[in-house]
């Protein structure tokens, strides 16, 4: 029984090795002030965390470039073949097939839960997720969700005409993935994903955010390459499914899966050349679901993902001219321009529903109270993790001040005026992948040290994350796993004022609570699985931030409109495998059967009696 075949001396060791090298990655950051999100070792500091994000690129500082294997860009020529095709997998290598190619049906479209989990606690010290606040009720119509995304989930890379992405290519370099993990079977939900459904409804979900793979509709990325129309039917197959069901299927166009082509033709979106090539696949998908999705999101974490390109190993794909420490930004401007391209013809298109992009993040509380330039770090923290996205969304069409005071040119190209009006409104409401809070601490050597220094080891940002209190050395929060270490604390407490400051820097009528989510240390490490199923810190993270969302919306008027659990079950953590625990379900990945843990009863618990019929 459990999550892995291993036996309990092995896997002792396997998460042995794992922590050694979470101890190595905090080391080499540096000891006290942290980084915000596993730091990078170009001076670029669109850093990279993140939770779908949950645990990106933690070993992005120890591993050297020269590990990665990719051709120069732009050396392979464009070949729409079936020949074409497979040339770019040779860039990935080997992959390992599918245990069965078919469409799995669910025996039974009802699934019976569970008898519940004893309580947690005595009732004098916690009540049960359904006395949470029990007189608050979310509003008519709030999406009680779960989240996954493509690369993550689906295995069956390879089936009905997929093309290769960037990820299936970084699970092969070494070190890319901490523990060796690809993405090739992974949950399967490409042929499972009727049992996911199922298994969702029977806990009272109403909505899944799930993500597209761009290189299953467009093998090799680029608008003049084909279409490719089984990977145009699959989702069709997957969104009527949902809507069967009774939930809600909200696509996001591009969680961080680049088709691998794009970064061998030109750089992926260190070029100017992805504008087009997205516009066209979103307009591609818009026009193939209209009416069927009715809740959009261009990118997922653009932040986090523009900062993954100036890390290893995905600097070895950059666009000739561009090199890591400008990367971030040269990314951010073209993802800009992609989105207000694809909102604009979503508008045009006349698409039913709403759309957006997902921000990640926080804004940050000041570390030392007694210091102006803690709090002035605090606005370069929220200028450069959510306004470089939100700014030109929400208020003024433009970058951050702080960022264009900063940054040259050559680094954050500048918007004309026309781009400007292209973004301004280009959302149509605020989503935010909210896991946590911490304070925000200036250079040590102070701010006017570091802004116009770029030689400084905090340049651009010049600022840190602090993971603990400046009187007493307090945590912020409990901890999570040791591979998240780094970025990530359960801060129920300050999660309120952190949703009100949102708002009021971008304010909008609606907002979505887009994913959060807390991986259950050292989770990896057990074998049976009545111990795996009992996920205490994961719920009692997921109860305290959903009371506090009530308590948002109720006392606070913060318009939430739906909140998203990451994740709906065990998946590939980006550069932390297997090994990393987001799930609400426990997924065998030799059976491939899954099982509910605590976390997803007491969410059943919870929306239940807090949703309004």
């Amino acid at each position: 029984m459990g999550a892995r075949t291993l036996t309990q001396r092995n896997a002792s060791k396997m998460y042995s090795k794992i922590l050694l090298v979470a101890l190595l990655v905090r080391v080499v950051g540096g000891a006290g002030v942290s980084s915000s999100k596993p730091a990078l070792s170009t001076g670029a500091s669109l850093t990279v965390s993140a939770a779908s994000s949950a645990s990106a690129m933690t070993t992005a500082t120890s591993t050297p470039t020269s590990g990665a294997n990719f051709p120069p860009v732009g050396s392979i020529p464009k070949d729409f073949s079936p020949a074409g095709l497979e040339k770019l997998w040779d860039l990935v290598g080997p992959v390992e097939p599918p245990p069965f190619t078919t469409t799995v049906t669910p025996t039974s479209t009802r699934v019976i839960l569970p008898s519940p989990p004893p309580p947690l606690y005595p009732t004098f010290y916690a009540p049960a997720p359904k006395d949470v606040l029990p007189n608050l009720k979310f509003p008519s119509g709030f999406k009680f969700g779960v989240a996954t995304a493509a690369y993550q989930v689906e295995g069956a890379v390879k089936n009905e005409g997929k093309g290769p992405s960037v990820w299936d290519w970084n699970s092969r370099q070494p070190g890319g993935v901490i523990d060796n993990t690809t993405g090739d079977v992974i949950d399967l939900n490409y042929y499972l994903y009727k049992e996911d459904v199922v298994r969702i409804a029977a806990l009272g979900v109403t909505a899944h955010s799930f993500s597209i793979s761009w290189a299953r509709i467009f093998p090799f990325g680029t608008a003049d390459s084909p279409v490719n129309q089984e990977g145009l039917q699959h989702y069709s197959d997957v969104i009527d499914y949902h809507i069967q069901n009774g939930i809600a299927p909200v696509a996001t166009l591009f969680h961080w899966d680049t088709p691998l082509a794009l970064s061998a033709y030109y750089g992926g979106f260190t070029s100017p050349q992805v504008v087009d090539d997205f516009i066209n696949y979103a307009k591609t998908v818009f026009k193939a679901y209209n009416g069927r999705v009715q809740t959009w999101y261009t990118f997922n974490e653009p932040a986090v993902y523009c900062g993954q390109t100036a890390g290893y190993p995905f600097n070895a794909t950059l666009t000739p001219g561009v090199n890591a420490s400008m990367a971030p930004y040269i990314c951010s401007y073209h993802v800009l321009k992609a989105h207000a391209g694809a909102v604009k013809a979503f508008r045009e298109m006349k698409i039913q529903g709403e759309i957006s992009l997902k921000n990640d993040d926080f804004t940050g509380i000041p570390w030392r109270s007694n210091t102006t330039e803690d709090a002035l770090a605090v606005e370069r923290h929220a200028a450069f993790h959510i306004g470089v996205f939100s700014d030109p969304l929400y208020t003024t069409g433009d970058w951050p001040t702080i960022m264009t005071d900063t940054l040259p040119p050559s680094y954050l190209p500048r918007f004309t005026e026309q781009e400007k009006q292209d973004n301004l409104g280009s959302a149509d409401f605020f989503a935010i992948d909210s896991y946590r809070e911490s304070w925000i601490a200036a250079p040590d050597d102070g701010l006017a040290a570091c802004v116009g220094n770029m030689s400084h080891p905090l340049w651009p940002e010049c600022h840190s994350v602090v993971l603990f209190d400046s009187n007493a050395g307090w945590a912020a929060g409990i901890s999570p796993d040791p591979l998240s270490e780094t970025w990530l604390q359960a801060t129920p407490n300050t999660l309120r004022s952190y949703l009100k400051d949102l708002q009021t820097r971008w304010p909008t009528k609606k907002m979505y609570i887009s994913e959060f989510g807390f991986d259950e240390p050292f989770e990896a490490f057990w074998t049976d699985l009545f111990r795996i199923k009992e996920d205490v810190a994961r719920t009692n993270y997921l109860m305290t931030y959903l009371g506090q969302i009530l308590l948002s919306i109720h006392e606070d008027g913060v318009p939430i409109q739906g909140a998203f659990i990451w994740a709906m079950m065990d998946n590939a953590e980006w550069n932390s495998g297997i090994t990393a625990k987001f799930g609400i379900q426990h997924v065998n990945y030799t059976t491939l059967e899954r099982t509910y843990k605590r976390s997803a009863l007491s969410l059943a618990e919870f929306f239940e009696a807090h949703l309004q019929s």
